[in-house]
Protein backbone atom coordinates (compact mmCIF):
# COMPACT_ATOMS: atom_id res chain seq x y z
CA UNK A 1 0.00 0.00 0.00
CA UNK A 2 1.52 3.63 -0.93
CA UNK A 3 2.40 5.28 1.98
CA UNK A 4 0.48 8.06 0.51
CA UNK A 5 -2.79 6.58 0.15
CA UNK A 6 -3.34 5.36 3.94
CA UNK A 7 -1.31 8.74 5.26
CA UNK A 8 -4.20 10.98 3.50
CA UNK A 9 -7.08 8.44 4.56
CA UNK A 10 -5.87 9.06 7.90
CA UNK A 11 -5.43 12.38 7.56
CA UNK A 12 -8.81 13.04 6.53
CA UNK A 13 -10.09 10.99 9.51
CA UNK A 14 -8.43 12.88 12.12
CA UNK A 15 -9.59 16.29 10.42
CA UNK A 16 -13.36 14.75 10.54
CA UNK A 17 -12.93 13.90 14.28
CA UNK A 18 -11.32 17.79 14.70
CA UNK A 19 -14.15 18.93 13.39
CA UNK A 20 -16.29 17.33 15.13
CA UNK A 21 -15.48 18.27 18.43
CA UNK A 22 -15.43 21.47 16.83
CA UNK A 23 -19.08 21.27 16.00
CA UNK A 24 -19.93 19.60 19.46
CA UNK A 25 -18.49 22.43 21.44
CA UNK A 26 -19.85 25.46 19.12
CA UNK A 27 -23.62 23.23 19.01
CA UNK A 28 -23.17 22.64 23.59
CA UNK A 29 -21.84 26.74 23.77
CA UNK A 30 -24.79 27.90 21.22
CA UNK A 31 -26.91 25.90 23.31
CA UNK A 32 -25.72 27.71 26.53
CA UNK A 33 -26.40 30.92 24.83
CA UNK A 34 -29.62 30.40 23.99
CA UNK A 35 -30.88 28.28 27.47
CA UNK A 36 -29.60 31.20 29.15
CA UNK A 37 -31.76 34.25 27.05
CA UNK A 38 -34.72 31.87 27.80
CA UNK A 39 -35.25 30.31 23.76
CA UNK A 40 -35.98 26.84 22.91
CA UNK A 41 -33.30 25.09 21.04
CA UNK A 42 -32.80 22.11 19.07
CA UNK A 43 -30.20 19.38 20.78
CA UNK A 44 -26.61 20.58 20.84
CA UNK A 45 -25.93 17.53 18.98
CA UNK A 46 -28.10 18.68 16.28
CA UNK A 47 -26.97 22.29 16.63
CA UNK A 48 -23.91 20.87 15.79
CA UNK A 49 -24.22 19.28 13.00
CA UNK A 50 -23.28 16.13 14.38
CA UNK A 51 -25.35 13.81 13.23
CA UNK A 52 -25.29 14.70 9.54
CA UNK A 53 -20.77 15.58 9.88
CA UNK A 54 -20.57 11.80 11.65
CA UNK A 55 -21.15 10.30 8.22
CA UNK A 56 -18.26 11.69 6.97
CA UNK A 57 -16.38 10.09 9.45
CA UNK A 58 -17.63 6.44 9.54
CA UNK A 59 -17.29 7.12 5.52
CA UNK A 60 -13.52 8.36 5.76
CA UNK A 61 -13.13 4.69 8.49
CA UNK A 62 -14.61 2.28 5.43
CA UNK A 63 -12.27 4.31 2.65
CA UNK A 64 -9.70 3.32 4.98
CA UNK A 65 -10.31 -0.03 5.44
CA UNK A 66 -11.57 0.05 1.63
CA UNK A 67 -7.72 0.78 0.55
CA UNK A 68 -6.51 -1.88 2.28
CA UNK A 69 -8.81 -4.76 0.60
CA UNK A 70 -7.35 -6.59 -2.50
CA UNK A 71 -9.04 -4.58 -5.53
CA UNK A 72 -8.61 -0.86 -4.38
CA UNK A 73 -4.71 -2.39 -2.92
CA UNK A 74 -3.72 -3.21 -5.82
CA UNK A 75 -4.75 -0.55 -7.86
CA UNK A 76 -3.55 2.28 -4.97
CA UNK A 77 -0.02 0.59 -5.38
CA UNK A 78 0.21 0.61 -9.24
CA UNK A 79 2.39 3.35 -10.35
CA UNK A 80 0.66 6.71 -10.98
CA UNK A 81 0.47 6.10 -15.20
CA UNK A 82 -2.29 7.89 -16.77
CA UNK A 83 -3.99 4.27 -17.57
CA UNK A 84 -3.34 3.53 -13.27
CA UNK A 85 -4.90 6.37 -12.82
CA UNK A 86 -7.92 6.11 -15.09
CA UNK A 87 -7.97 2.85 -13.20
CA UNK A 88 -7.94 3.67 -9.82
CA UNK A 89 -10.75 6.80 -10.77
CA UNK A 90 -12.90 4.62 -11.84
CA UNK A 91 -12.66 2.16 -9.31
CA UNK A 92 -13.53 4.84 -6.74
CA UNK A 93 -16.08 6.40 -8.91
CA UNK A 94 -17.68 2.59 -8.19
CA UNK A 95 -16.17 2.02 -4.72
CA UNK A 96 -17.37 5.49 -3.21
CA UNK A 97 -21.27 5.93 -3.74
CA UNK A 98 -21.48 2.67 -2.08
CA UNK A 99 -19.35 3.27 1.02
CA UNK A 100 -20.94 6.65 1.13
CA UNK A 101 -24.26 4.64 1.10
CA UNK A 102 -22.58 2.21 3.66
CA UNK A 103 -21.52 5.25 6.03
CA UNK A 104 -25.30 6.83 6.03
CA UNK A 105 -26.71 3.25 6.93
CA UNK A 106 -24.72 2.83 9.79
CA UNK A 107 -25.15 6.50 11.20
CA UNK A 108 -28.83 6.19 10.79
CA UNK A 109 -29.25 2.57 12.31
CA UNK A 110 -27.09 4.23 15.14
CA UNK A 111 -29.56 6.82 15.69
CA UNK A 112 -32.62 4.90 15.12
CA UNK A 113 -31.44 2.35 17.96
CA UNK A 114 -29.89 4.86 20.59
CA UNK A 115 -33.45 6.36 20.42
CA UNK A 116 -35.58 3.62 19.40
CA UNK A 117 -37.04 5.03 15.99
CA UNK A 118 -36.83 1.74 14.34
CA UNK A 119 -40.79 1.15 14.24
CA UNK A 120 -41.27 4.87 13.11
CA UNK A 121 -38.26 5.74 10.98
CA UNK A 122 -36.97 2.63 10.00
CA UNK A 123 -39.83 1.80 8.18
CA UNK A 124 -38.80 4.07 5.26
CA UNK A 125 -36.19 1.04 4.83
CA UNK A 126 -39.57 -1.39 4.02
CA UNK A 127 -40.32 -0.33 0.89
CA UNK A 128 -39.25 -1.05 -2.58
CA UNK A 129 -39.30 2.46 -3.54
CA UNK A 130 -36.47 3.72 -0.96
CA UNK A 131 -34.05 1.01 -2.99
CA UNK A 132 -35.44 1.39 -6.43
CA UNK A 133 -34.24 5.34 -5.34
CA UNK A 134 -30.91 4.16 -4.09
CA UNK A 135 -30.52 1.45 -7.28
CA UNK A 136 -31.47 4.54 -9.24
CA UNK A 137 -29.20 7.15 -7.60
CA UNK A 138 -26.13 4.35 -7.75
CA UNK A 139 -26.21 3.32 -11.49
CA UNK A 140 -24.95 6.29 -13.15
CA UNK A 141 -21.93 5.84 -10.73
CA UNK A 142 -21.81 2.56 -11.49
CA UNK A 143 -21.68 2.41 -15.35
CA UNK A 144 -19.37 6.05 -15.29
CA UNK A 145 -16.84 3.88 -13.07
CA UNK A 146 -17.08 1.43 -15.28
CA UNK A 147 -16.77 3.70 -18.67
CA UNK A 148 -13.71 4.69 -17.00
CA UNK A 149 -12.00 1.24 -16.83
CA UNK A 150 -12.82 0.53 -20.00
CA UNK A 151 -11.16 3.88 -21.19
CA UNK A 152 -8.31 3.03 -19.30
CA UNK A 153 -7.06 0.76 -21.71
CA UNK A 154 -6.95 3.15 -24.42
CA UNK A 155 -4.69 5.61 -22.45
CA UNK A 156 -1.22 6.45 -22.20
Amino acid sequence: MRPFAVSAVRALVATLAVVLLLDALIGVLTGLLSTVGGGPDAPWWITGHLVERSRWLVFALLMLAAVRTPPLAALVDAPLTPTATWRLVGALAIAVPLLWLVAFWIVQATIFTAFDRWDVDGQAYLGADYYRRVVAGYVPWLLGGVACLVASRHVE
